[in-house]
């Protein structure tokens, strides 16, 4: 009977280990998906003054070719 017993416990701490594991993979894989919406944001905001800054230049450069016909 001391095998059984012995048994059980060990199942009931493999449950426990598993059950911390997970919890500790649930709460990582929330900052990571934190941390993958906060780097998406910039990135958008990168690119937003990425196309701002081109476009400011092909102005620029239009108003130059315009202004060089002359």
């Amino acid at each position: 009977m001391n095998g059984e017993a012995d048994g059980e416990v060990d199942y009931k701490r493999k449950y426990k280990n598993l059950k911390r594991k997970l919890k500790f993979l649930v709460y990582e894989q929330e900052c990571f998906q934190e941390e993958l919406r906060r780097a998406q944001r910039k990135l958008l905001k990168v690119s937003r003054d990425k196309s701002f800054l081109l476009d400011r230049i092909l102005q620029y450069e239009n108003v130059d070719d315009d202004s060089s016909g002359m």
